[in-house]
């Protein structure tokens, strides 16, 4: 039965852990694992993203209902008459989030992929599959995300964002789920990249190879996070 191995994240800058957008939520019991990450330039992301892995643990599913259950829960945390215009005006654009979902079901695991955050799977010889994406161009493009404003989600609940892996035939299967800088590093070199991932043991490690990657100019400087299960 896979397992998760390790899970990490650090915010852009190490002195500041406060600051990451990013999200986790995981039930081993139940296989479900979550990974979010929120937009830096929309209102209280943290708070977003947080919201939407905690549900989608109790509620594998992501439908319209759902949504709107997150979308309350969100808006009841504020209190936009007490704000500045400012802030008025920030809430009412709305947050978003990426939201990468692993639902592991019999021989296999079932993927949700909204947005930039990338599952991968490592059939001990190398990358067997990606997805939302494929190439590192791919992250290159603004990506859809899901908000806190109803009418933004239309776009996202219109997508076929779901796939299944299976492991078949497979004898050690891992999965990697990372957000959108890990993510473009990964797949930018991905052979000798995947072979760092694998070599990690423990935080401290993880914290340097992203330092690393940052340093050389070969990932960018943002919130980074990595689950991965196997």
């Amino acid at each position: 039965m896979v397992r998760p191995l390790h899970r990490w994240t650090i915010g852009k800058q190490l002195d500041e852990p406060h600051l990451n957008e990013d999200a986790l939520a995981c039930s081993f019991a139940r296989g479900i694992y979550a990974v979010s990450d929120g937009a830096s330039e929309s209102f209280a992301s943290r708070h977003w993203a947080r919201i939407l892995v905690r549900r989608y643990l109790y509620r594998p599913a992501l439908d319209a209902a759902g949504l709107a259950g997150a979308i309350q829960e969100f808006n009841r945390h504020f209190d936009r008459p007490s704000m500045s215009w400012s802030a008025q005006a920030a809430f009412d654009r709305g947050s978003f989030a990426t939201l990468l979902a692993l639902h592991f079901e019999g021989n296999g695991v079932r993927v949700l992929g909204i947005g930039d955050s990338l599952a991968v799977l490592d059939d001990g010889a190398g990358i067997r599959a990606t997805f939302p994406y494929t190439s590192p161009e791919q992250f290159r493009v603004n990506p859809l995300l899901l908000s806190t404003l109803h009418d933004r989600n239309a776009a996202v609940l219109e997508r076929d964002a779901v796939t299944r892996w299976s492991f078949e035939g497979i004898e050690a299967p891992r999965i990697y789920a990372m957000t959108d800088a890990i993510g473009a590093w990964l797949l930018s070199d991905p052979e000798p990249r995947l072979a760092a991932l694998r070599d990690l043991r423990q935080l401290r490690d993880f914290v340097a190879l992203v330092e690393a990657a940052r340093l050389d100019g070969s990932m960018r400087r943002d919130d980074t996070t990595l689950l991965v299960i196997g």
